[in-house]
């Protein structure tokens, strides 16, 4: 009958060469005691280098970047996404933009108020960014406290429980009560995410539909002005012939009064040289 045992914890040594070998490699499962341990040599590291100023300050920067592919693997191995510590990071560089343009806004002289400095503390914006930061992160400390999953997941095969067959080489493996908390912790944090992410997809569902209808709206209301449009022209056309139309008529009443007046006038001068002539002879 096949068994799930437990291996044994990994010791400090064991953990930091266990991650010595993975340095740069986001993919796969670590389990809690390889994070842990590395937690806890890199506080201590960075702990020892801030007593060395600049360079110590670089390398402490390089082991805290070293420690995002472990963090990506121990979120692996409970069976949740990277994407989590890199949301976190996300909205811990939004943070510290929006924060760092009032310090150096302050720092320039742009601005010389304090309390216009702290204002940006109580930016609706900032607060809420803090606030998706900070709970973020209780939802990823949560899930690094957790513990291995039995099965294997899409992630790989579990770091600490392997399934044997013979029955000698140990009972079952048994979570401990800390371990069924954090499960049931972890549990309801992916429920709320799949429930949110169902909310967000119906949301977006019904956003598309409610664009594609103003788009109808707005499609009809145009071949409406299209057609209003044209009526107005035909009109406007109609109006402007009758106008030429009449203004050609009243050219040719005009002229043909023009040319009666001017004959009465050739006629009249015509007389009045025959009479001229008349009176000289």
């Amino acid at each position: 009958m096949s068994k799930v045992i437990e291996k044994p914890q990994l010791s400090f040594t064991e953990a930091l060469k266990e991650a010595r070998g993975k340095l740069l490699q986001f993919s796969g499962r670590s389990r809690r005691s390889e994070f842990w341990w590395c937690a806890l040599a890199v506080v201590i590291g960075n702990f020892i280098l801030n007593l060395i100023p600049i360079i110590g300050a670089l390398i402490g920067l390089v082991l805290m970047l070293l420690m995002i592919p472990l963090t990506v693997r121990r979120l692996h191995d409970s069976g949740h996404s990277g994407w989590w510590l890199a949301a976190s990071v996300i909205l811990s560089i939004i943070y510290t933009c929006l924060i760092g343009t009032a310090l150096f806004s302050f720092a320039t002289g742009e601005s010389t108020s304090i309390s216009d400095m702290m204002s940006a503390f109580s930016n609706p914006l900032v607060l809420i960014v803090w606030l998706l930061s900070f709970i973020i992160g209780i939802i990823i400390l949560v899930f690094l406290l957790q513990d291995s999953k039995f099965a294997p997941n899409k992630y790989g095969v579990s770091p600490k429980y392997v399934t044997v067959d013979d029955d000698a080489a140990g009972a079952k493996a048994e979570q401990s009560d800390f371990d069924k908390g954090m499960e049931k912790v972890g549990d309801a944090i992916d429920n709320f995410a799949e429930a949110a992410q169902d909310k967000a997809e119906d949301l977006a569902g019904k956003a598309k539909d409610t664009a594609s209808d103003l788009v109808d709206k707005a499609k009809d209301a145009a071949e409406k002005a299209k057609d209003s449009a044209g009526d107005f022209v035909d009109k406007a056309k109609d109006t402007a012939e009758n106008l030429v139309d009449k203004a050609k008529d009243a050219a040719e009443n005009v002229a043909d009064k023009a040319k009666d007046i001017t004959d009465d006038v050739v006629d009249k001068a015509k007389d009045l040289t025959e009479k001229a002539k008349d009176a000289i002879d």
